[in-house]
C-alpha cells in the first residue's frame, strides 16, 4: 500500500523517508516543521490548528507561518479545500499531497530500452546480412540482441564496428564482436570517440610517414 493510501486510511506515524528525501519536497526546513502541524490534525482528526498556534509552538510570527503556509501550496504539498457543512462554508486542509509526491520519489526509475523504435533492431540486421552478403543465423541474432541489451552498446556502435570490419575486408561476426571488445577495454562508448580514435591513429601514421621520409633525406645528403 502506497504511504499516502495509509495516510488516507487513517493515523499514520511520519515515515523515515520524509526526512530522507526532505530536501527533494521542502523549500525549507520552516515549511516542513508547519507542514506537520496540519498533517497532525489530519491524523488526528482535529478540527483546526490556527496559524497563531503553529507561531507560538515553533517561535515563529503569524506572518512568517502564513508564508510558509503559501510555500506549501506552492509546492503542491498541501491543499486546502472548501466545503458545505450544515449550510454553512468551511475550509479544510489536506496535507496527504506530500506522502503523494513521496510515493512518485520513491517509485523506481523506468527501465530504458536501448532499442527507441521496434524496427531499429530490424534495420540493423539487415545491414549486417547485407554488407556480410548472407542471412545471420539465430544464435548470431541472439548474440546482437545480448550485445545491445545486456552489454548495454548502442546501435550505432555496433553500425560503426560492422562499418570497421567491412573496411578490414574481415566481414564476420566474431569480428565484430572483438572490435566492440576492444573498444569496451578502452572505454569507447560512443560514435564519436571512435571517430577521434580513428583520428589520432590517422594523425599518427602521418607523422610515422613524414619521419621515414626526413631519414630517407638525411641518407640521401650523407650519400653526397
Amino acid at each position: 500500500m502506497k504511504l499516502s493510501q495509509q495516510y488516507q486510511s487513517g493515523n499514520l506515524v511520519l515515515p523515515s523517508a520524509l526526512l530522507f528525501h526532505f530536501k527533494d519536497l521542502f523549500p525549507s526546513a520552516d515549511d516542513f516543521l508547519v507542514w506537520q502541524f496540519f498533517f497532525f490534525q489530519n491524523t488526528s482528526k482535529l478540527d483546526e490548528i490556527a496559524s497563531s498556534q503553529i507561531s507560538q509552538a515553533i517561535g515563529k510570527s503569524t506572518a512568517e507561518v502564513n508564508r510558509s503556509i503559501e510555500s506549501l501550496q506552492e509546492a503542491g504539498l498541501l491543499q486546502f479545500k472548501t466545503i458545505e457543512l450544515a449550510g454553512e462554508i468551511e475550509m479544510i486542509c489536506d496535507a496527504w499531497p506530500a506522502l503523494e509526491k513521496l510515493d512518485e520519489l520513491l517509485q523506481p526509475p523506468p527501465v530504458e530500452k536501448p532499442l527507441s523504435e521496434p524496427n531499429d533492431f530490424k534495420v540493423l540486421v539487415g545491414e549486417f546480412e547485407r554488407e556480410l552478403g548472407r542471412f545471420l543465423s539465430p544464435f548470431e541474432i541472439e548474440d546482437l540482441q545480448k550485445t545491445i541489451q545486456e552489454d548495454k552498446t548502442s546501435i550505432e556502435l555496433v553500425r560503426m564496428a560492422l562499418r570497421e570490419a567491412v573496411f578490414s575486408n574481415k566481414t564476420n561476426w566474431r569480428y565484430i564482436q572483438a572490435i566492440l571488445r576492444n573498444w569496451r577495454r578502452e572505454g569507447i562508448t560512443s560514435p564519436n570517440q571512435v571517430v577521434a580514435k580513428n583520428a589520432e591513429r590517422e594523425s599518427q601514421q602521418q607523422k610515422s610517414v613524414q619521419l621515414s621520409q626526413d631519414f630517407m633525406d638525411a641518407m640521401n645528403l650523407w650519400k653526397d
